[in-house]
């Protein structure tokens, strides 16, 4: 990295520091135990978690948008108590893949579920099933997750197509090398908000071990 290059980087930093309220940063994360870390591959485990999804069509970046929108206007008062939900961090993507069903001939029917995605928030800490206010957009559905483990790449930059590609070939090529067995389709989650510039994003991409 060049001299310049180092300065306008420290440059954007102290801007965003400047101009940035530090409330955008203090969110809440979801927490996890790191059971196996190879550089910025890791191996965590999570506990039971509340989150407020929606199912949306699309391509992957018409799909977030779309959800987005509606989990925001949930989380701002869209709720049946009008109460505003502190935003918590990431934003989880994941495809609905088309499911084969093999037939009593030599043929292979797919039902169309491309397009699909599942678009999700997590819920601060402080509430339960009970206590969540709940959503008046009848498409936002609330469901408690189950202990699980997932095998995890971080990295930074603007989150392209190529780019989430190359990771999820890379973490797949992991998991084959290593042994794991994962799930079919990778979530992708997003930590930041657009006015962070790319190498200081925090993405992921990650896959639910199967035991």
């Amino acid at each position: 990295m060049t001299r310049f290059s180092v300065l306008f980087l420290t440059a954007i930093s102290i801007v965003m520091i400047m101009f940035v309220p530090p409330k955008a940063y203090a969110i809440e994360k979801p927490a996890y135990e790191v059971l196996q870390e190879d550089g910025k591959i890791e191996i965590r485990e999570y506990p039971p978690m509340l989150l407020a999804e929606v199912t949306v069509t699309g391509d992957r970046k018409q799909a977030a948008n779309k959800a987005f929108r509606k989990l925001a206007d949930f989380i701002f008062g869209d709720n049946q108590v009008q109460s505003k939900i502190k935003m918590t961090s990431p934003v989880v993507q994941t495809e609905i893949k088309s499911e084969k069903i093999k037939m009593t001939s030599p043929v292979v029917q797919t039902q169309t579920s491309e397009g699909q995605w599942v678009v999700n928030f997590m819920m601060p800490s402080k509430y339960t099933m009970e206590t969540l206010p709940k959503p008046t957009n009848s498409e936002i559905t609330i469901r408690e997750t189950k202990p699980y483990k997932a095998l995890t790449i971080r990295f930074s930059g603007r989150w392209k197509q190529s780019k989430l590609d190359k990771k999820t070939r890379e973490l797949r090529a992991y998991a084959t090398a290593k042994g794991l067995k994962i799930a079919d389709t990778p979530d992708y989650a997003f930590y930041d908000p657009p006015f962070v510039p790319g190498f200081a994003r925090r993405n992921e991409i990650q896959f639910r071990l199967v035991e």
